[in-house]
């Protein structure tokens, strides 16, 4: 029986290749989507040079990946087997293309990459589309000659082969031109026996030279350090799942975090769909700001204002959330956070302490209150930044603002 990885916030149901250095697997994230996930064998994850080549592989397909590649959605380089995560994207590829690369060969994994897509085509991810006719379908992107995933050749091998077949069964016709004459068959099969003479000679220069390095490389000092410090190799772009809001819960008698609050029965309106993982009661018509309602590949921006513009708006309110593997990483995470928010919204850095888990700051000019919260919802803990900025008389609705937004995340 095949025992599944275990991932936190994935499960894995179905091995779709046993590679001598990785499988890949079909699984789902938490929240339901479908994923391609590449996990290192044991043998793999003990090769430092797999694990760097997977580094490698891995920051290319985050930070520049092809047009017909699904970017990474998450990678753990550190961890006993490092693996890396794709979304199910049907016509494109995922986290199988990164096999590729682990033995330090390109081109030479065409047949488990295809066997892999044939298997993800059941469930709607069609193999790669052909670009004109001469776009590599099942083979490693930008490979060429690599066989389709129909097992047809592509590109220029192809058209050779098309060529040649019409040459053996079209029926003899009067040339127009001087016809040309016919190579001889044995300069074909002179040329078939120099290319797979070459080819052997290379290939068993390298296992040789790959061999020795093995069984020699004598162990390197770690770099001096550099300026500025090299990309992190740990957790790459963990990807923000979609967010379903949780329902507004009706005012009642409550405290909160400081200042006034919402009385039972005020009337309100309700900010809802901005795909935070709560909603909150606003004073007046809540506004989106699209332009700096935004999301990074690690926090979720959203500025909402009572009013049609920033300049007239009575109430400016900045949200910024960050989940968190659990409440002792948010915890943890918290100065980092709160220096990336205020910074980015040119807010106070909540640092009076409510309660163990919350921090207020209040500044008078213009009267701003902001608020970090660390709260659990829907199965997972976030880190919660909100300030909002009022227009003088409307200090109190700053505050009932912010102190909703801490009644609704607990």
């Amino acid at each position: 029986m095949n025992t599944a990885p275990v991932i936190s916030g994935y499960e894995l149901g179905q091995r779709l290749l046993e590679h001598p250095l990785a499988e890949i697997w079909r699984g789902r994230s938490f929240s339901g989507m479908e994923v391609v996930v590449l996990v290192l064998s044991e043998a793999g994850a003990a090769d430092p040079a797999v694990r760097e080549r997977l580094g490698e592989a891995s920051r290319t397909a985050a930070l520049g990946p092809g047009r017909e590649e699904v970017p990474l959605w998450a990678a753990n380089l550190t961890a006993t087997r490092p693996y890396a995560v794709t979304q199910l994207v049907p016509g494109q590829s995922g986290a199988e293309r990164l096999i590729d690369p682990l033995d330090g060969l390109l081109g030479n994994d065409e047949q488990s990459l295809a066997a892999v897509r044939n298997q993800l085509a059941q469930y709607g991810a069609a193999p790669i589309p052909a670009e004109g006719q001469s776009s590599v379908v099942a083979g490693t992107p930008g490979q060429p000659g690599a066989a389709s995933a129909a097992g047809q050749p592509s590109g220029q091998a192809a058209a050779a082969h098309a060529s040649g077949a019409a040459g053996a069964h079209t029926p003899a016709q009067t040339p127009t031109h001087p016809a040309k004459p016919k190579p001889k068959p044995w300069l074909y099969l002179g040329a078939i026996v120099l290319v797979v003479a070459v080819f052997s000679i290379t290939y068993s220069i390298g296992a040789a030279v790959r061999s020795a390095t093995a069984k020699t490389d004598p162990v390197v000092p770690p770099p001096a350090p550099v300026s500025p410090s090299p990309m992190p190799t740990g957790v790459l772009v963990p990807g923000i799942d979609k967010v379903t809001a949780v329902p507004w819960s009706r005012v009642t008698a409550s405290d909160g975090v400081a200042g006034a609050v919402y009385t039972s029965g005020a009337g309100l309106e309700v900010a809802r769909g901005l795909g935070l993982p709560f909603e909150f009661g606003f004073p007046d018509r809540p506004v989106l700001d699209q332009k700096t309602s935004v999301e990074s590949s690690s926090t979720i921006y959203r500025r909402v204002l009572a009013g049609p513009g920033s300049a007239n708006a009575g109430l400016d309110l900045r949200i910024a959330v960050q989940p968190c593997r659990d409440q002792a990483d948010c915890l943890a995470g918290r100065a980092a956070f709160d220096q990336d928010w205020t910074t980015a919204y040119k807010m106070p850095v909540p640092a009076t302490p409510r309660d163990g888990r919350t921090w207020y700051a209040v500044k008078p000019k213009p009267y701003t209150f902001a608020m970090t919260h660390v709260f659990s919802s829907q199965g997972r803990w976030w880190l919660a930044g909100a300030a909002a900025v009022a227009a003088p008389g409307q200090e109190q609705s700053a505050q009932q603002v912010v102190n909703d937004i801490w009644r609704q995340t607990g």
